[in-house]
């Protein structure tokens, strides 16, 4: 069990969105042991014009433009962050070198954005634990400083015509640099030894709290029979 330790969280989950994410009961399970810093996604140039009459899109952009603290603790240990940037909108382009130096960009705003978080909470020995955020943090181990990089593969993303342009490549490319890939099934484990020996099948976890007999007080009228 990994015990104290300050882990930074990426990935394609963020805290302010319409849906839920394992990820993101990961991060609170990592935060019973160790420090976490949760890193929402930044929203990119066209996301940001397409759907500029979205809740959450236009919350993001008046957080960015107002003094509304954008580094929140939740509870113990937890903290949710809010990059004040914008990335440049690149997953479909073709060409492979336009690609990649747009990508170091993006990878670079949202890096100096996350050290000046890891830098007000005194951060050190970090972990990064990126779930499936093959873009960008791409970079992020070397620009933030990280000692260790694990990958986490929950589903075959390439699979998906949205990220078949640009994915299978960097994704291949992602693991072959992390220092551990961890992925929810055995196939996507599989997939991923091609790339990283140090690849392995985690599981996918349950929350079996609701069951707990003890929060019963009485059984339903119509279950009583059973």
């Amino acid at each position: 069990m990994i015990k104290n330790r300050d882990i930074v969280v990426v990935g394609l989950a963020a805290l302010d969105s319409r849906i839920g994410s394992n990820v993101i009961n990961l991060a609170h399970e990592f935060a019973k042991n160790n420090r976490v810093l949760y890193v929402n996604y930044p929203i990119d140039r066209f996301t940001m014009w397409r759907d500029k009459n979205d809740s959450v899109v236009q919350n993001r952009v008046q957080r960015m433009k107002s003094d509304e603290p954008n580094l929140v603790k939740l509870e113990d240990n937890f903290w949710t962050f809010y990059p004040a940037t914008v990335l440049e909108s690149i997953s479909q382009l073709p060409a492979n070198w336009l690609f990649d130096i747009l990508n170091k960009i993006n990878n670079k705003r949202l890096a100096r954005e996350v050290n000046k978080a890891i830098k007000r909470l005194v951060f050190t020995d970090i972990i990064v634990f990126n779930d499936t955020d093959m873009f960008r943090s791409f970079y992020l181990k070397e620009n933030i400083g990280a000692k260790t990089y694990v990958y986490y593969t929950r589903d075959n993303m390439i699979a998906v015509d949205f990220w078949k342009t640009q994915g299978i490549r960097i994704e291949a490319a992602l693991m072959a640099k992390s220092d551990l890939v961890v992925a929810n099934s055995t196939y996507l484990a599989e997939l991923a030894q091609q790339f990283n020996p140090n690849s392995f099948y985690v599981g996918q976890g349950c929350d079996v709290s609701i069951f707990d007999k003890k929060l019963i007080a009485t059984p339903p009228i119509d279950m009583e029979p059973i």
